[in-house]
């Protein structure tokens, strides 16, 4: 069984160094990266497609435009970390080594923490691992690193770098859980 994992094609503010807002569209790029890997996708075994409920990961869906007959579900479990007030907040404001990392002792206040979302993606994992189907998820880059820990273990620094590039299929092999 077979988990494959896209973050969202680019956006605007991505591109520019900004935390987006969850109502940010695809930019221009992002809609051919979509569109490219699209036909990708249409090679794979997909039974069923699970994709946040943020309007770039619902746009990079639809640009992907697979067949009509694989159900998709949109999934409240993989939505981006909640950002809280570091929405439109430039990178470079932030200590970005700290702000993604599952260990950090740094408090933004107002912000999911990381531990919180790899639980939160643990147990969506834990779930859809009883099912005997290969899955995709269309989701963000907190998301793409939290299914990266699952996988592979939590780094000892608590960091994950080059999990999560725009519209890369990243692929999991998962057993099927029987309890």
């Amino acid at each position: 069984m077979k988990l494959y994992v896209i973050r969202h094609g680019e956006t605007q503010m991505g591109k520019n160094g900004i935390i987006a807002t969850e109502d940010e569209p695809l930019n221009e790029f992002g809609i051919k990266q979509a569109k490219e890997i699209g036909d990708s996708l249409k090679t794979l075994d997909i039974d069923l497609v699970y994709c946040s409920p943020i309007e770039r990961a619902k746009q990079t869906l639809e640009l992907f435009n697979l067949d009509k007959d694989i159900p998709v579900i949109i999934e409240e479990r993989i939505k981006e970390r909640n950002m809280g007030n570091y929405e439109k907040v430039y990178f470079k404001e932030l200590d970005w080594n700290a702000f993604w990392n599952y260990n950090s002792d740094i408090k933004y206040p107002d912000l999911e923490s990381m531990k919180d979302v790899y639980n939160r993606v643990k147990n969506f994992i834990d779930e859809i691992k009883k099912q005997n189907k290969n899955i995709l998820l269309v989701t963000h880059g907190g998301i793409s690193r939290a299914i990266y820990w699952y996988f592979n273990g939590i780094p000892i620094d608590g960091n994950s770098a080059n999990v999560n590039e725009n519209c890369k299929i990243y692929e999991y092999e998962i057993k099927l859980d029987t309890k």
